[in-house]
């Protein structure tokens, strides 16, 4: 067989694999939807680290705005569980898609009219916080619905890969808009790009009993407990969450203090960050088709080990040595790292979760990766401005090592991770 044909076979058949979850209209639809929305999303981050940034230069106050975005997540995400599987995943994510797009908007507005200020940005982070509390849990559990069982595990891959191709994409695009235009244009921007996953949302098809209502036959607050009681009987899987919980306190928490990295450590500006935030995304692009493409051929116990390894030598990197090549590497280091841990973790979960626990678990997970980044966030940026940014990295490091070595001792004596769920795992709730 010629070189020219078997290479040609070899890059069709790594398409066919790797995208295979776009067979699904509804998942299709979905997908370039969200990547339209997400690329405006990442100018909106962009240009808000930068805002508030600008008008402060006290990475206390990042930590601060991260910390008022994300805390709603923390109270409210297992109860958004708990309507998720109850209600019309679809019609509430059409819902908080348009609530999020109206708040960018609103920033945008604020910008244009003199109005803006950090006590109106903490409002308007706070109202998305609410908003993401409920679309989170409810886009992870809805991907189901979308694909099937069988190619969740892709699903979830390629929902990181769109996602990190928008952090691609949208940082170096909000760079050269907040110099060519304005920091309100990104708002806008970002507000307009909504209508991209309504629209898609509302052109879906689905089987009328196929995802039926669940009326809720005990109070919300045994509902809500039926989730927790599923994870904490299954050791590996609270092994998994330590792991989760860990990564989310000390681990993402990085992404807070790169506005100082880029202005103090590499003495740049708003296009220094935006290469940051890329190549941060580059990294994370890579493990998200890496792991589309080998979904439920990779050992999930690894990578989940493998990804903490290389993102802290990564953070370590960051830390020590500050040219602006290195840490760009180190930056792909650590967004491959931190993404392949989060798509190992959120597939198994996935895959043993039972489909009328997928909400309230997916809420659980939800609280644990975005309701406890807040504090996360609060933490390296009071660090940050403490003890330098240099030494907050290495801090992290130092704890999520501490913590992932005694947890992989535990779970080597344990059943692998990934499997379907059976009966014998289902919660009991005693009266």
């Amino acid at each position: 067989m010629p070189l020219q044909k078997k290479i040609s076979d070899a890059s069709t058949r790594y398409v066919t694999t790797t995208f295979r979850s776009l067979r699904h209209w509804n998942y299709r639809l979905f997908f370039f939807g969200q990547l339209i929305s997400l690329i405006g999303t990442w100018l909106q981050n962009t240009a808000l680290g930068w805002l508030v940034y600008s008008m402060t230069h006290d990475a206390r106050t990042l930590g601060i705005m991260s910390f008022i975005g994300s805390a709603p997540i923390l109270f409210l995400s297992i109860i958004a569980g708990t309507v998720a599987d109850e209600y019309s995943k679809r019609k509430i994510l059409i819902m908080t898609q348009a609530m999020s797009g109206l708040l960018a908007v609103a920033l945008a507005v604020a910008l244009w009219t003199d109005t803006i200020s950090i006590p109106v940005i903490a409002v308007i982070n706070l109202m998305l916080g609410i908003v993401t509390a409920f679309d989170l849990p409810t886009r992870q559990a809805f991907v189901v619905e979308m694909t099937s069982k069988e190619d969740v595990s892709n699903a979830v891959a390629l929902n990181s890969a769109v996602f990190n191709a928008a952090r691609l994409i949208g940082p170096a695009l909000g760079a050269i808009i907040i110099a060519s235009f304005s920091v309100a244009m990104c708002f806008f921007l970002n507000g307009i790009s909504y209508v991209a996953v309504i629209i898609g949302l509302l052109m879906m098809r689905f089987a009328t009993s196929a995802h039926p209502r669940r009326k809720r036959t005990t109070s919300r607050m045994r509902s809500m407990q039926e989730g927790i009681v599923y994870l904490y009987r299954i050791p590996n899987l609270r092994a998994l969450m330590l792991l989760v919980v860990t990564m989310t306190l000390f681990g993402w928490s990085y992404t807070v203090n790169l506005p100082v990295v880029a202005a103090k450590l590499l003495n740049g500006g708003a296009s220094t960050f935006g290469a940051l935030l890329s190549a941060n995304g580059v990294g994370a692009l890579i493990a998200a088709l890496t792991q589309a493409a080998g979904s439920g051929k990779f050992d999930g116990r690894k990578m989940l080990f493998i990804g903490i390894g290389v993102f802290v030598l990564s953070l370590v990197g960051v830390a020590l040595v500050h040219t602006l090549v290195f840490t760009l590497l180190c930056l792909v280091g650590m967004g491959w790292g931190i993404i392949t841990f989060f798509i190992t973790a959120n597939t198994t979960l996935q895959r043993r979760v039972p489909d009328e626990l997928r909400g309230r678990v997916m809420g659980i997970y939800s609280l644990s990766f975005a309701g406890l980044f807040p504090f996360g966030s609060l933490l390296s940026g009071f660090v940050a401005h403490e003890v330098g940014v240099s030494n907050a990295f290495l801090f992290n490091a130092v704890i999520v090592t501490l913590i992932s070595i005694p947890v992989y001792f535990f779970v080597r004596k344990l059943p692998r991770l990934f499997g379907e769920p059976t009966l014998a795992l289902a919660p009991t709730i005693k009266s």
